[in-house]
């Protein structure tokens, strides 16, 4: 039976809402979940290939990106990565580290997503439902497509504006801006780049690399495509990016192509350039190498040291400058949001509103690719669920 009054309300059926309402319940609070989709967790579902990258053992602010980089801490002090996989163990949740320290469901997200379900069953729930308007006098009064109910406290956990097919919306920026909470704007992350001029001819071509900017970097794969980059290394070096700025690749680290070439001219040195390259990259690669460079395909004995240079210096220091972002239909997340202080970092409640409270990706925390934002999005959740103020009328 859905009753008008609550403890506490929830607008968001996702990882964050969800994980809300699970720890909330444990405080015996009577909970309401409101959602303008017809099912809870569907980010979750499909996350991860579907196996759900939910953490990641490599837990540190270091690997989020916002405003205030200081503001996460609290969260992955109060939640910690130990805790839940032990909780994972009680609950028989098989789970592996795949690479990078990321931790994936052994079979199924439905796993992680029964898990949350079942750790949530007592609230209520209201699939479909539009909020109208959400406004305070002693109570939270949220008029909704399926009538009126109130509450002295209410978690916005609607996320950012990433995933629209998922049904996501400005609905958090909007609500914040409507109580004079200031508001980061959203822009694409962990998002494929685009190039004036792609590299088309390498279209579907992968290879382990190190990408930067400036002092920001990751070992991983990057991908060619008809419109630019992807792969995970730019997906993560994408939440650093910004319009006019160069992207750094080393497309042969932990290896000098000079030091290489030199050692195989000591040895024998009679092997032309081309083969010589495809010991360390596809035949197209290597073959592309040469045609950017305009290195000639002599055999290594015979390369002047200025060609050589100028194969080092394009192997080592290849940079590109995006003209821009693949955009929300395809970003994972969006970075920005809810202005960090407008906070308290260890309840997420405001500070100007009393009993209101933001999680998840709706608030100016995105991380790395690797499990960072669901991660945030449990620990953001949690914690505001259990901080919950007793000022019930």
């Amino acid at each position: 039976m859905i009753d008008n009054k609550y403890d506490l309300i929830i607008i968001g059926a996702g990882a964050s809402g969800i994980m809300a309402a699970a720890s909330a319940l444990k405080d015996n609070k009577t909970v309401l979940v409101l959602d303008n989709q017809d099912a809870p967790l569907r980010k979750v579902k499909i996350s991860g290939g579907g196996r759900c990258n939910f953490t990641n053992l490599d837990m540190s602010a270091d690997h989020y990106v916002s405003e205030n980089p200081h503001f996460v801490k609290s969260a992955l002090t109060q939640f910690k990565v130990s805790d839940f996989l032990a909780e994972m163990d009680k609950h028989n949740i098989e789970y592996y580290e795949k690479k990078l320290g990321q931790i994936f469901c052994k079979n199924k997200s439905s796993d992680i997503v029964n898990y949350l379900l079942d750790q949530s069953k007592d609230a209520n729930f209201l699939f479909n439902t539009d909020v109208i308007s959400l406004q305070k006098s002693d109570v939270f009064e949220i008029e909704t497509s399926k009538g009126h109910f109130n509450a002295p406290n209410v978690i916005i956990a609607t996320g950012g504006i990433s995933y629209p097919m998922l049904g996501v919306s400005n609905f958090a920026a909007e609500i914040a801006k409507n109580f004079g909470i200031n508001v980061i704007d959203f822009s694409p992350a962990l998002v494929p780049l685009r190039l004036q001029n792609p590299y088309t001819e390498l279209a579907g071509t992968s290879l382990f690399c190190k990408i930067s900017i400036g002092k920001k970097f990751f070992y991983d794969d990057i991908l060619f495509t008809h419109k630019g980059l992807s792969g995970p290394a730019i997906l993560k070096i994408s939440s650093y990016w910004t319009k006019g700025i160069s992207v750094d690749i080393d497309l042969l680290p932990n290896q000098d192509i000079k030091q290489l070439i030199n050692q195989e001219k000591s040895s024998r040195g009679k092997i032309p350039l081309h083969p010589f390259l495809k010991n360390y990259f596809s035949t197209k690669f290597a073959t592309w190498i040469l045609n950017q460079t305009e290195v000639d395909n002599k055999n290594l004995q015979e390369l002047p040291k200025a060609q050589i240079e100028l194969l080092y210096n394009f192997i080592h220091y290849f940079s590109v400058k995006p003209v821009g972002d693949m955009g929300y239909d395809i970003a994972e997340i969006s970075k920005g949001g809810i202005d960090t202080k407008e906070l308290s970092s260890k309840t997420f409640e405001t500070n100007k509103v009393s009993g209101l409270y933001f999680i998840g990706e709706a608030i100016d925390i995105a991380g790395d690719l690797g499990g960072y934002n669901i991660w945030f999005a449990f620990a953001s959740g949690f914690i505001a669920g259990k901080c919950q103020t007793d000022n019930q009328s």
